[in-house]
């Protein structure tokens, strides 16, 4: 059981199983999705999640933090830090854009 990851702005499409981190699937992709640290302290990564979130990992400490002090004056709610994320259920889609 796969879950199907759409990277919008690339036109990609890979399909992963659950487990599989974004920036996994980003890297195997070949995404133009940029990274700064890989630790989820810069906010380099941030994307939005336009459509599946409930197919990703929640949001961390790390995220809240990083996206307070990057995404000021914008709307949070969708935001996640591509670095942190991580697939946890299969049978979905979710669409990132960075």
């Amino acid at each position: 059981m796969t879950t199907r990851v759409e990277i919008i702005n690339d036109f990609l499409a890979i399909n992963v199983k659950p487990g599989t981190t974004i920036q996994d699937v980003v890297e195997a992709a070949g995404s133009a999705l940029p990274f700064g640290c890989r630790n989820g302290e810069c906010g380099t990564c941030v994307v939005e999640i336009v459509q599946g979130m409930e197919f990703l990992s929640p949001l961390n400490e790390k995220e809240k933090k990083v996206l307070k002090e990057v995404a000021v004056g914008l709307n949070i709610q969708n935001l996640r830090l591509s670095c942190q994320m991580k697939i946890e259920k299969p049978n979905g889609v979710i669409r990132i854009k960075y």
